[in-house]
This record gives C-alpha cells, sequence and structure tokens, in this order.
C-alpha cells in the first residue's frame, strides 16, 4: 500500500463521532457511559476511535488504550486491559485465592480507574473485543456494571460484527450489557456514494472521475478499507483479499516472506521474536521489514509490528501453504519456550501438529492461568489437554496427572469462572470414569460440585446428586461433614426442609468435632442456629452463631462468617429486632467492603439492610440502598429482590407504575430460577397489594390462591404469616365472597408462630377474617396494635391502627378512634404513605373527627422548618462530623453521586454555601447528636 492511501480526514461518520463526544463531555459532568462500536471489518471503527482521541489535546481527558488479539485462551490473560494500564500500580497477573481472589483483583482495577479519572474524565478504549479472552470479558463486564462507580469514565468497546455469531460468548453479553441505562450501541454502516467520493477525494488530492467512482463505489459497497485498496490499482475483479495480496506481492519479495512469518505469529509480533523466526538480525530485519511500513501495511506497535488491519493479516496468513505453515509455528514454539506466553507457545504447537508437546504447554499454561486467576483461559487449556489426550499415548506420565485429574481441575475451573453449565457437564464426564467403590470420596466430591452447579443453572437432579454425595462417603470419613453441610445448607434453601437439614447438620457436627475440622463445625453451627431460631430460641442462637464466626475467623472462612452475619440479620429481623438487625448488616457490608468483595457479594447483605430500613420506616434510607445495590448488577434473584423494595415502597406512597414495573421485571428475572432465596414469597405478595391497589381484586386474588399452593407454606412460617394476614385482607376486600377464606384457615392451622412479629402478623390475619364475616372486633385489632407497637415497626402499626380506629367508632368510642387516627396520620405523613393517608381522611371524614396537627420532637420540629426530610438530616449530621462524599457513601451503603446530590440539597435547604457553612449552621440550630461522630 502506498503512503497516503489512507484518507487523511474522517468521512461518513460526523454523526457517530458526535455520538463518543458527546458521552466523553457526559463523562466531563459525571454521568458515565459506555459505547459499544461494532460493525463489519474495515468498516472505519478504529479510524472513529483514532479521531475522538485526536481531540482530546489540552489535558481534555485521559486516553487508555488496550487491544484484544487473536489468541482467545492461549495469549496472557486481561491482555487488552494489562496493555492499557501499563504503568498504573495494578497488576492483573498476581497470585490469588480463587475466585475470591480475582473479585479483590476486579475492584482493585476498578479503584485504580477512579483514581485515574479524579482529576479529568478517562477514556478507556478496548478493541477488538470479538478477540477477547474469557477473563477480559468477564473484567469488561464487571467494570461495565460497575461503571456508576467511576462517575468521569467512558469506556469504548470495538467489535467486529461479523464475527460475532449467534453461538459467539460476547453476543450475549453485548445483549445484557446493552439493558443498562448508560450503554449505547453503535452500528457503523458501510459509507455512502457520496462519503465515497469524499474519501477518494483526499486520498487522491483532486476530484475523482465519475467513471472511476461508480467503479470503485460498486466493487466496494461503500467499505472504506476496500475503497483504499480499490485505489491502490488492485487487479479487475478481485476479491478483497486478492487485493490486499496484491499489495504484498508489489512489495519486495523478501518483504513478503518476513510478513508472512509475522501472520503466523498474530496480529502483533515484538521485534526480538520475529528477528529469532526469521533469522535475520536487527539491522537486516529493519530494512526488510521498512517497505511494509511505508506502504501502511504493518505499523511500529510499541517494539514490534502490528498489520494496520486484521483483514491484512488474515489474508496473508490464508495464503500460507500447509508446508509453510507448521514449520513456522514450531519455530515460534521454540522461540518463546521457557516464557510467560506459555498458551502461545501451546497454540504454536497445537497449530504445529506436534500433540505431546502441545499437551505438556497446555498443561503448563493452565497452570499458569490459574496462578494469574483467568479461570476461563485456564478451562480453555484444560480443553485442549483433553482434546489431545487421545492422540498422545503417555499423556498421564508427560504431565503426572489421570484424565480424571485434568477434569476435576476443569471443573473448578469453570466454577470459578461461572461456567456452570459446561462445569457440571465436564463432571458428568469425570464421573463416569470414578471407580466410586474405590474411590468415593473423589465421586462424591464431584457429584456436590455437580449439584451445586446444577442449582446455579436451574438444572434438575441437584438434590440428588448431593443425597448421592453423603451416601457415598463412608460414616467416618473427614471428607463427610463438609459433605453434610452442602447437603444441609441446600435443604435450607426453597423450598425448605428444615427436619432433613437439622439431620445433617448434627451429624456433620459430631463427625468435625471428632475429626478436629474447624471450618466444617462452625458451617453446622450456623444452620443448627438458624434451625433452633426459627423456631423461637433466639438469645441462644445468636450465641451460637457468635460463637461459629470465632472458629470460622481462627481458619480463616470468610464464607462462613459471611453467611453467619446474613443469617443472624436476618433471624433478628424475624424476632422484630429491626434496629440490631440493621447494625449487623452494616457489619456485614463493611467486612465485604474491607475485603474488596462488596461488589460481588454484598447484594445478600445489602438486602438484609434494606429489610430492616424499611421495617424501621426508614424509606427514604431503603431507597438509597436500593439503588446503590442495583448499580452494582447483582444476579438476577438478587436483583430482583431489590426490585420488589422499590416496589413495595413506591406502591404504598402511590406510585404504581413503578410497582408494576417491579412485578414486571421481577417475573421475567426470576423466570426459571426457583425464587427468592431470602424470601420467596415476596413477589408474590407484591403482586397482591399491587393489585388490590388498581382495584383489581379477582386478580389478587388469583395470585394469592397460587401462592396457597405452594409446597413450603408450613415450613416458612416467618414468610408464610405476613402472606396469610395479607391474603385475608384481600378477602376481606371481596367482602368474604371467596372459598379462599376456608383454604386460608386451612394453611394457618398448618403453621407455628415462634416469633413476635409471626405473633403479630397471625393477630392481623384474625382480625382481618372477622372483618371479612362483616364485622369489627376491636379486642383483635387493638391486639394487632399493640403487637406493632411494641416491634417498633411504623408503618404495619398505621395498618393496624386504622381498621382499629374503625372499630372504636362503631363502638362509639369517638376519642379512642381520635387518637388513632391522628396517630396513623403522623406516621403516613412521615412515611410519605398518601394512600394510607387518603383512607386514613376518609375515615375521618365520615367519622367527622378532625385530624389535627402532628405532635413533633424538638428534633423534628427542627427538621420540618428547615424542610430536611429524614434522610437529609442524617446526611447533614455526617457532613457535620467531616465526612466526604465517598465516606458517607460508604457509610449509609449509597453510591457517592447519591451522596452528593443529597448534599448539594441539604446546602440548598439551609441557605448556605458549602459543607462548613452548613455544618456551621447544624451546630447553631442544635439539631446534632452523637450519631453522626
Amino acid at each position: 500500500m502506498r503512503p497516503g492511501v489512507e484518507s487523511a480526514i474522517l468521512v461518513g461518520r460526523g454523526g457517530e463521532l458526535a455520538v463518543l463526544r458527546d458521552a466523553l463531555a457526559g463523562a466531563g459532568a459525571e454521568q458515565p457511559a459506555t459505547v459499544l462500536v461494532g460493525g463489519e471489518s474495515g468498516v472505519g471503527k478504529s479510524r472513529l476511535v483514532r479521531e475522538l482521541l485526536a481531540g482530546l489535546g489540552g489535558g481534555r481527558a485521559r486516553a487508555l488504550v488496550g487491544m484484544c488479539v487473536e489468541l482467545g485462551g492461549a495469549g496472557l490473560p486481561y491482555a487488552p486491559f494489562t496493555a492499557a494500564l501499563r504503568g498504573s500500580d495494578v497488576r492483573l497477573d498476581v497470585a490469588g485465592d480463587g475466585e475470591l481472589g480475582r473479585v479483590r483483583l476486579f475492584e482493585r482495577v476498578l479503584a485504580e480507574l477512579d483514581r485515574l479519572a479524579e482529576e479529568r474524565p478517562l477514556v478507556l478504549v478496548i478493541e477488538d473485543a470479538h478477540w477477547a479472552d474469557r477473563s477480559s470479558r468477564d473484567l469488561l463486564d464487571f467494570l461495565v456494571r460497575n461503571q456508576q462507580s467511576v462517575p468521569r469514565l467512558l469506556l469504548v468497546v470495538t467489535y467486529r460484527a461479523e464475527d460475532v455469531h449467534r453461538a459467539h460468548p460476547l453476543r450475549s453479553l453485548i445483549a445484557e450489557l446493552t439493558r443498562l441505562p448508560w450503554v449505547r450501541r453503535l452500528e457503523l454502516g458501510r459509507l455512502s456514494r457520496a462519503d465515497v467520493v469524499a474519501q477518494m477525494r483526499a486520498i487522491r488530492g483532486r476530484e475523482p472521475e465519475p467513471e472511476l467512482v461508480d467503479a470503485i463505489y460498486r466493487r466496494s459497497e461503500g467499505n472504506p478499507l476496500f475503497v483504499e485498496a480499490l485505489l491502490d490499482g488492485g487487479p479487475p475483479a478481485a476479491s478483497l483479499a486478492d487485493l490486499l495480496l496484491d499489495r504484498i506481492e508489489r512489495l519486495p519479495a523478501e518483504t513478503g516472506a518476513v510478513l508472512r512469518a509475522a501472520a503466523a505469529g498474530g496480529a502483533a509480533v515484538p521485534h526480538a521474536v520475529l528477528v529469532a523466526v526469521t533469522g535475520l538480525d536487527d539491522a537486516a530485519l529493519s530494512a526488510v521489514v521498512r517497505p511494509a511500513v511505508d506502504a501502511n501495511v504493518i505499523m511500529v506497535d510499541g517494539d514490534g509490528y502490528a498489520f494496520r488491519h486484521a483483514l491484512i493479516r488474515e489474508a496473508v496468513y490464508g495464503s500460507l501453504l500447509p508446508g509453510e505453515r507448521g514449520p513456522l509455528h514450531r519455530r515460534y514454539a521454540e522461540v518463546l519456550a521457557g516464557g510467560r506466553e506459555v498458551g502461545v507457545v501451546a497454540r504454536h504447537l497445537i497449530a504445529a501438529g506436534e500433540a505431546g508437546p502441545a499437551l505438556v504447554a497446555a498443561h503448563g499454561a493452565a497452570l499458569d492461568r490459574a496462578a494469574s486467576l483467568a479461570f476461563g483461559e485456564q478451562l480453555e487449556m484444560l480443553a485442549h489437554v483433553l482434546r489431545l489426550w487421545p492422540s498422545v499415548p503417555d499423556a498421564a506420565g508427560r504431565i503426572g496427572a489421570d484424565r480424571v485429574s485434568v477434569l476435576e481441575w476443569a471443573v473448578e475451573a469453570a466454577h470459578s469462572a461461572g461456567d456452570h453449565a459446561r462445569g457440571a457437564g465436564l463432571a458428568t464426564e469425570a464421573l463416569a470414569l470414578v471407580d466410586q467403590g474405590s474411590e468415593p470420596v473423589r465421586a462424591a466430591r464431584l457429584l456436590v460440585r455437580r449439584g451445586l452447579m446444577r442449582r446455579q443453572t436451574g438444572q434438575a437432579g441437584d438434590l440428588d446428586d448431593l443425597r448421592a454425595a453423603v451416601a457415598l462417603v463412608p460414616a467416618g470419613d473427614p471428607a463427610r461433614a463438609g459433605v453434610l453441610n452442602d447437603l444441609a445448607g441446600r435443604y435450607l434453601e426453597g423450598p425448605p426442609m428444615p427436619d432433613a437439614a437439622r439431620a445433617a447438620a448434627e451429624e456433620a457436627l459430631t463427625l468435625a468435632r471428632r475429626t478436629g475440622d474447624d471450618r466444617a463445625q462452625a458451617a453446622a453451627m450456623v444452620t443448627l442456629a438458624i434451625l433452633a431460631a426459627r423456631l423461637g430460641d433466639l438469645d441462644a442462637q445468636l450465641v451460637r452463631l457468635a460463637e461459629a464466626r470465632r472458629l470460622a475467623e481462627r481458619v480463616g472462612s470468610d464464607h462462613v462468617v459471611m453467611r453467619s452475619l446474613h443469617h443472624e440479620a436476618s433471624i433478628l429481623l424475624g424476632f422484630g429486632r429491626a434496629e440490631r438487625s440493621a447494625e449487623i448488616a452494616r457489619a456485614a457490608l463493611t467486612r465485604v467492603q474491607a475485603m474488596g468483595v462488596a461488589r460481588a457479594y454484598g447484594a445478600g447483605h445489602a438486602i438484609d439492610l434494606i429489610g430492616a430500613l424499611y421495617a424501621l420506616g426508614r424509606w427514604d434510607e431503603a431507597l438509597d440502598g436500593v439503588e446503590h445495590a442495583l448499580s452494582l448488577a447483582p444476579p438476577a434473584t438478587f436483583r430482583a429482590h431489590l426490585l420488589c423494595y422499590r416496589g413495595v415502597i413506591s406502591l404504598h406512597r402511590g406510585d404504581l407504575a413503578v410497582a408494576e414495573d417491579a412485578v414486571a421485571q421481577s417475573h421475567e428475572l426470576l423466570a426459571g430460577a426457583a425464587g427468592f432465596a431470602q424470601d420467596p414469597l415476596r413477589l408474590p405478595r407484591l403482586e397482591i397489594r399491587l393489585r388490590l391497589a388498581q382495584g383489581r381484586t379477582a386478580d389478587a386474588l388469583a395470585v394469592l390462591e397460587q401462592a396457597l399452593e405452594l409446597p413450603y407454606l408450613a415450613d416458612a412460617a416467618r414468610f408464610t404469616w405476613n402472606l396469610l394476614a395479607l391474603g385475608a385482607h384481600a378477602v376481606a376486600e371481596a367482602h368474604g365472597q371467596t372459598p379462599l377464606l376456608s383454604r386460608l384457615r386451612e394453611v394457618a392451622d398448618r403453621v407455628g408462630r415462634f416469633t413476635p412479629v409471626q405473633h403479630a402478623e397471625a393477630l392481623v390475619f384474625e382480625a382481618e377474617l372477622t372483618r371479612a364475616g362483616g364485622t369489627f372486633d376491636r379486642t383483635a385489632w387493638d391486639a394487632a396494635v399493640r403487637a406493632w407497637d411494641e416491634l417498633n415497626q411504623p408503618h404495619r402499626l398505621a395498618q393496624a391502627l386504622l381498621p382499629a380506629a374503625e372499630a372504636a367508632v362503631l363502638d362509639g368510642d369517638r376519642d379512642t378512634a381520635a387518637a388513632m387516627l391522628r396517630r396513623a396520620a403522623k406516621i403516613a405523613d412521615d412515611l410519605g404513605a398518601t394512600p394510607l393517608r387518603g383512607r386514613i381522611d376518609d375515615l375521618a371524614r365520615r367519622a367527622r373527627i378532625t385530624v389535627t396537627a402532628k405532635d413533633t420532637v424538638p428534633d423534628d420540629q427542627v427538621r420540618r422548618e428547615l424542610g430536611l426530610t429524614p434522610r437529609e438530616m442524617e446526611i447533614l449530621r455526617l457532613v457535620s462530623a467531616g465526612r466526604g462524599n465517598r465516606e458517607i457513601a460508604e457509610e449509609l451503603f449509597i453510591s457517592a453521586k447519591t451522596a452528593s446530590v443529597h448534599v448539594s440539597n441539604v446546602i440548598a435547604k439551609l441557605g448556605v454555601a458549602n459543607r462548613v457553612e452548613a455544618a456551621a449552621a447544624a451546630h447553631r440550630l442544635g439539631v446534632l447528636d452523637t450519631s453522626g461522630g
């Protein structure tokens, strides 16, 4: 290709360039964005990105660029990010501790990007993502989903559209990412005839002849690279590959030979490697390569060379004869042997047909990938080992392991990479080779892993696998305790089987104590504490959970520690100790943040905190937590749970559209899943409430009827009583004209009452059933009011006060009714529960009762006078304590952006200029206490 064949100006991409520049401007205004740029080969994706980056002069933004290369799992993991972050403090190939280590690594990369974007916007470009290795795709997915944590980041990803076929892993990732509101997909089409004319004019420096324009536009079909090749004087009627090769053939013969050697090395080859492969010395190679650089066929890329376009490299490599390819790949393997490119060596050996050495190299590369936390690439290298195995007679001797061991490693790699379906298949293949009679523990571990992965993917047979595993391990074997704990944990999940869980955990505990297995002992203690607490034994089980945590911390089992904290928060909330539940959930979130895995493992603890805040009536805080947790892109079941919390609060505040959206999204997210692990009845309860609010009583009863058929209601009292109370309310709204009345009673008779919350729900249930019969039982409603008052759950209290007030009115006790309505009205106003306030006002109007202004404590009175919400008052206290936005965000589990918005609102409402003046105003008004310190 002659100099000047590439257009000096970008043509036909004004709209697309404007999209990128707008996205960059948004990043400057702390509105992060990702733009996925797709298009066919040669259409100008890289040129578009170069044009964007060319306008970043004068310190407008910082740019980092990383290229993916066509090596799949063979190249260095995280290659594009390693290249982009070269020079930063983050190393992407450090050893770690399995899946948890990889999560920490991802968190570090996100933090580094945030640091780099502090002073000015940051543009991170990942080119040719269709070639990205599995670990790079996983990291890209993580960064995009958590991009709201880096508000000044623009992420640009390019990919070759025709290569992203239906089965390509990038295709599903693109589909998932484009659902995020900050992600935009930009597809580059071919140039119009006018654009081709402009391109030709820019290349040739003069107006092109009409006949030439017609010919080139017809043959190029508007592909810019094809236009360049045709203008370069290729032979008539040639294909694009022929045109590109024609350029190579016009170069000196020795240059063409080096280019063919370079093509076998990949899209980019270091100078030193090419010297060794070709046998030329430095000076000779430089002299031979220069004509190709001058012709713009290849470019200098750091300390090596890269083909200007992947299509050029593909055309050159495709021209190699079979007798040329093998020796070239063999030579690359020899040159690279002993270096860090172990996966590349394996790829070259495979291409050279050297099965034995290739198997050994792939095995070595798998070990390297595991140490680098690149589990997807480890899995691919192990897949190479397994494919090569039949053609290498002494395969086991070469690597010192049998085929089952390789399959076991592949199963664990698939688990760590999140490829559960593939891992389950590999476990099945391994189980077919294991003699269960002579190696029962080995078979049991494979069954456990397959069962857990089947559970993750919704496949049938997961529980059968765990049961079979327990049956295989001999009674006295130390491994049995761990297998029993896995089975007990599965029995705790929906549908729960508490008796079976207890039996498995008790046996695990006995065996763990006998063998001195502290980790298994702690895990069993957590399960048994959960089961006992659910039957009403709280305080003793809190002691047991604390003891289990001490054991787990002693042996470094973070998983057991976090599991105990989650269940303690859940149990406390179930007993009505919402304040303490919130404290435990916050402690858990603080711990996962300190571990560096908050985004990956914090969703469950966030839901615990949000549930406690919801019960306490701190709805603004709960919604902040919901939005922050959703921004961290949690798994589907957790996302649905969060959406349901958003939906129910919005419903209670009168926004039925948000609630409807939450129901629809949750059904979509849970399609094929087992349901919520923490509260399997949350979605049906929300849907029943929504249908009642919409006046669709029949639909509400239909949802109720379906929920009452679930098989585990008797074993899930902590969730079932809430459903029964709501169901009785729905039946009462239908004036009792439904056969569900007897069904509700039948289910209630099978469900125990073990906690104060369940007792309060049962009181509401009984009172609502009476109302369904046409009367208000004042005694029943008064009892419900007392129960919810003792539990400090304001919304449930107000909901009980309303019918209790109506019962008092019907009883002629207007003074008591007035006091109840005024108290309920104050709660409704504080919560922003406008539909409830409307029902209160309606009863007050009918009963001719005046609902007067609310009594307020002094601090609350000052807050109201200032126009601050309870959430803003908390923000003011933290600002006065000297907390920055990030510290506020971490303490309250909200995003830094949300914290910034709250601080700005507080400053505006106080009428001050900055944070210092806001703190001074707070001190002057006397609205601070020690909670902010």
